[in-house]
């Protein structure tokens, strides 16, 4: 592990592997949708294609809630806050389409928006993934 950070591990809760075909969409007039990557009960990470100028940065405009779905499951306007939102640029493109990658943070979820998240979560998971080891103990 050449050149990789030692990161510590924040999250509070387990993250899981999403299985194929599992999309986020953000609503309401975005345009942002793609595949689910990984998923928690506090967020998720999703890769979408920006479909905005491709030489400017996303605009975050009118994001207010993030809607998730796969075969015969759907959970819809969940808030969120947005972490992270960064181009892909680790593997060759021969298209002008770029790939993005954006990490969500859930925020004031009602007992009924859990519920359905969970009931996502136990239905359209793989495998959780592993944390990092932490080094930092105290």
């Amino acid at each position: 592990m050449v050149g990789r950070k030692r990161t510590i591990e924040r999250r509070k809760n387990k993250r899981y592997k999403a299985v194929e075909g599992a999309y986020a969409a953000i609503s309401p007039n975005s345009n942002k949708i793609g595949q689910i990557i990984d998923i928690s009960m506090g967020g998720l990470c999703f890769k979408y294609i920006n479909t905005e100028n491709k030489s400017e940065e996303p605009v975050n405009r009118n994001e207010a809630s993030i809607f998730l779905s796969s075969m015969g499951y759907y959970v819809g306007d969940l808030p969120f806050q947005t972490i992270a939102d960064y181009e892909i640029t680790d593997r060759p493109s021969f298209s002008s389409m770029k790939v993005r990658k954006r990490h969500v943070k859930f925020t004031d979820l009602t007992f009924k928006q859990l519920f359905d998240l969970d009931n996502y979560l136990k239905n359209n998971v793989s495998e959780q993934i592993q944390p990092l080891p932490n080094h930092h103990k105290s």
